[in-house]
């Protein structure tokens, strides 16, 4: 148990620690960036983002995914010559991936720039531009799900680290030079940087080679593929979620705000997730077919990401307004807000992740998609419901509400399909952690500063204090830790 929860902490703190380095470059970024661009930039920059994200959805195949875990079966169980050839299979189809989005990308320029532009105006170079940023979307992920299939987290950790600053030094440098003009060259010189800084590290490994005209190596990858379809068809209802979410919203300047409160609350909110991608996902995957120690798993994740979200978000919430000026611009604190009524939306998400990960190390596609097709379903209308009946505090409290009902959906759902049990011990932790929040989001929303403090700080030490006993306790790694420092 001691053993399962530092393995546990330790690559969470590894990849926090990463994730703590991208938060510093990205309060540098998003100051910068929101002075130069304003709300009304950011909004197009995500707009551009979101066309990315739909087409890469609809071109990746699905192998982000079912790669990695056909890779994590292969490092336990196969041989070198086997994941020598699979790595081959892998990087051929991300290279049609890539050819593809280009593809569709064009074939679809005109209706794109038709659908998402609410001025008018014609991007349709621009779109044409941002073709070639989603050809390195595939290109990275293939080889980011090759690091993590072979269970490389430290190499994925020290990957994310340069990819952090390198962002920093391709985007801003653009935007002063370009202004809103420079949204999308950014994108492609920072799709394309992410994309060969993780090849420099992958080929270290196994040589890029690749057979794009070899029927073997398409018909090695075609399981893959047909397994992946569904992963596909589910990305792509979220990414047109999105879509819809911002046509809906009509204008660039709220976008913007919209897109901001987003990265507030699920960007730096996430960075307890940052080690379950690339660490509980090859290890869930691993286990797929042992129920038991699934639940054990899952809970044990849960566990984990519930006692670190928590004191997070209750910082987040006592001192969101001071954030919110540190990482934008004046006209960013209409979020403040919306974001203390959406971090309910990120707790949720740390009971709910590591349960919905249980279809995809089983490889369950179709359980996944119909799963995830209701949640988007749910959520489109919830935020359409909640932004036109009270603007961005109504979008904060359809964040919370979705994620909500997603929590409970999946919960019934897998627990009926894959025996997926909560543990009381994982429920005694969870409900003292949500009122403690629950008090800091209410005292925080409808007091006043000096009583958002007064009930926040103490719910703030309470929720620090029930995550250091709990890790401390089963934990050798916070034991060695806590050591380390008392000795200094």
């Amino acid at each position: 148990m001691q053993d399962n929860y530092g393995h546990v902490l330790k690559y969470t703190g590894i990849f926090g620690g990463v994730q703590g380095l991208k938060i510093l470059m990205d309060v540098v970024r998003n100051k910068l960036t929101s002075i130069i661009l304003g709300a009304f930039g950011i909004g197009v920059n995500g707009i551009f983002q979101n066309i990315a994200d739909n087409v890469y959805s609809a071109t990746n195949f699905g192998l982000s995914f079912s790669c990695v875990r056909r890779l994590s079966e292969l490092f336990e169980e196969g041989t070198e010559d086997e994941l020598r050839d699979f790595v081959r299979v892998i990087r051929t189809w991300c290279l049609w991936s890539a050819l593809l989005s280009v593809c569709v990308c064009l074939c679809l320029l005109p209706i794109v720039n038709d659908f998402y532009f609410h001025s008018g105006d014609d991007h349709r170079w621009e779109i044409v531009l941002l073709s070639f940023f989603v050809a390195a979307l595939p290109i990275e992920a293939g080889e980011c799900a090759i690091l993590k299939g072979l269970r490389r987290l430290r190499t994925v950790a020290t990957v994310e680290a340069t990819i952090v600053v390198t962002t920093l030094l391709t985007t801003v440098p653009v935007y002063f030079l370009l202004g809103v003009r420079g949204v999308v060259l950014s994108l492609l010189l920072g799709g394309w940087a992410k994309a060969l800084i993780h090849l420099y590290y992958t080929v270290r490994i196994y040589p890029y080679k690749v057979s794009p005209l070899s029927t073997d190596m398409l018909r090695a990858g075609w399981p893959l593929v047909r397994v992946g379809i569904p992963y596909v068809l589910a990305a792509v209802a979220g990414a047109m979620t999105t879509s819809f979410v911002y046509k809906s919203l009509h204008d660039e300047a709220v976008i913007g705000l919209y897109k901001a409160c987003f990265a507030l609350i699920v960007t730096y909110a996430g960075m307890v997730f940052v080690a379950v991608e690339a660490d509980y996902f090859p290890r869930l995957s691993s286990v797929n077919h042992d129920r038991q120690r699934m639940n054990h798993l899952i809970n044990q994740q849960i566990d984990v990401c519930v006692l670190l979200m928590a004191p997070l978000l209750i910082v987040l919430v006592l001192f969101m307004p001071w954030i919110v000026q540190l990482l934008y611009a004046s006209e960013f604190v209409a979020i403040v807000p919306m974001a203390q009524c959406a971090v309910f939306y990120m707790f949720f998400k740390a009971i709910t992740t590591p349960i919905a990960y249980a279809p995809l190390a089983k490889g369950h596609s179709m359980v996944y998609l119909v799963m995830e097709c209701i949640y988007n379903i749910v959520f489109l209308s919830i935020m359409y419901y909640g932004y036109h009946k009270n603007g961005l505090v109504g979008a904060g409290l359809a964040f919370s509400a979705a994620a909500l009902f997603d929590l409970l959906l999946i919960g019934l759902v897998y627990g009926c399909c894959y025996g997926y049990r909560m543990r009381m011990a994982t429920l005694s932790l969870i409900l003292p952690q949500s009122l403690l929040l629950l008090s800091a989001v209410v005292s925080a929303f409808v007091g006043s500063p000096w009583l958002a403090f007064g009930i926040g700080l103490p719910c703030l030490c309470a929720s620090v204090a029930i995550t250091w006993r709990f890790l401390s306790r089963e934990s050798q790694f916070v034991q060695r830790l806590s050591h380390l420092f008392l000795r200094r």
